[in-house]
């Protein structure tokens, strides 16, 4: 295992230095690897953009032992979903990441989180299990998800128990919730829960509008409101001894400092395009997480053919100047700020829509 550690240690030092020279194409490989195994799901979210998500494509054996003969380089193996727990070589995809190394995060909606399940979690080490729930009442998990909450909360409930039973502190439970005009108040309560569930943290993020019927859901036009009820949130969370990842408040943006267009949040260079892989259920291979367009697709090409694609080559040379690609200047994953109507509703005409609808109502004067 110390081998697979410097392996790793040494694959981020050559990252390192690649991008402080803005390298194009390299011969190392990603630190942060996400999955998206199937896209296939047994819940149908009000703001889900898959439209796909009733297909039964997954992502195939030659896509997955290519993907799997890089993995003990990376640090991080990420999946997600569609609903991951669907996925016919899960196991396999867990003990690969288990046996290189590598830290394991998963998503899931929490329905299928049986007990044979939460065994094979903990069996292959998962390091974190983030169940996305979005709701504090059943009626509200109904409305935005359409499942059974109490049975979710069980499921989450046993999951934590089996950590005790084994003693073990692994895997870490967190919630998602994405916050929108109908569970925004709901968001201190679930945090009550949380603490009384062995849950340590809530992972919150704000709505991303790709629908024309969710517009009037975007915390964009109801900003006080959410402030209000994050600042409530925030204080039940401390009080219940959980951990809220939040994005900032409203009232904060102003404090945030501009970063240049090439730069992140933090006001570093951006990694990216060394650091991470997105891989898609049809062996598709996205720029990051942001997405930015294909990278060439894993049953057609080997995984560092794939991994110096000339797109990718592209971002590399170009992310960390004056003038990024296009998909790296409009890029709200790392610089997202609040009060740009684009961080919330990125489709440009629907955005302008949804000013027309309820800009207005909530003050706003500017046209998009």
């Amino acid at each position: 295992m110390q081998y697979v550690q410097n392996m790793k240690d040494l694959n981020d030092l050559a990252n390192t230095v690649y991008m402080a020279n803005n390298v194009g194409r390299v011969n190392s490989f990603p630190e942060f690897i996400t999955v998206m195994p199937l896209v296939k799901c047994n819940y149908s979210c009000v703001m889900c953009a898959e439209s796909e998500r009733d297909s039964n494509k997954e992502l195939s054996e030659l896509a997955l032992s290519r993907l799997e003969g890089i993995l003990p380089f990376a640090r991080t193996l990420f999946i997600t979903g569609g609903e991951p727990l669907m996925y016919t070589h899960l196991e396999r995809l867990l003990k690969k990441g288990s046996e290189a190394g590598c830290e394991l995060w998963m998503v899931t909606n929490g329905s299928l989180l049986t007990g044979s399940r939460r065994e094979m979690l903990l069996d292959a080490g998962v390091a974190k299990v983030k169940i996305s729930l979005d709701a504090a009442t059943s009626q509200t998990y109904r409305k935005i998800r359409g499942g059974n909450f109490l049975k979710v909360l069980t499921n989450v409930g046993k999951l934590a128990e089996l950590k005790l039973i084994r003693d073990v502190t692994q895997p870490a439970i967190q919630l998602g919730f994405v916050a929108m005009r109908s569970n925004m108040a709901e968001l201190g309560k679930l945090a009550v829960i949380a603490g009384n569930l062995g849950v340590e943290s809530i992972y919150v993020s704000t709505c991303t509008i790709h629908h024309e019927h969710m517009l009037g859901e975007s915390l964009y036009f109801h900003q006080e409101y959410a402030d209000h009820h994050m600042l409530k949130a925030i204080e039940m969370a401390r009080a219940h001894g959980v951990l809220l990842e939040r994005p900032p408040l409203f009232s904060e943006i102003e404090a945030q400092a501009v970063a240049p267009l090439y730069h992140d949040r933090t006001g570093n260079p951006c990694r990216e395009p060394w650091k991470t892989i997105f891989v898609r259920y049809d062996g598709t291979v996205n720029l990051c997480c942001g997405g930015g367009g294909s990278c060439g697709n894993l049953n057609e090409s080997s995984f560092f053919d794939v991994w110096n694609h000339p797109a990718r080559v592209k971002a590399r040379l170009l992310v960390n100047t004056p003038d990024p690609l296009p998909a790296c200047r409009s890029c709200f994953t790392v610089k997202q700020t609040a009060t740009n109507i684009s961080s919330h509703i990125p489709n440009p005409e629907l955005a302008r829509l949804g000013m027309e609808r309820f800009g207005k109502a909530a003050g706003m004067k500017e046209a998009v």
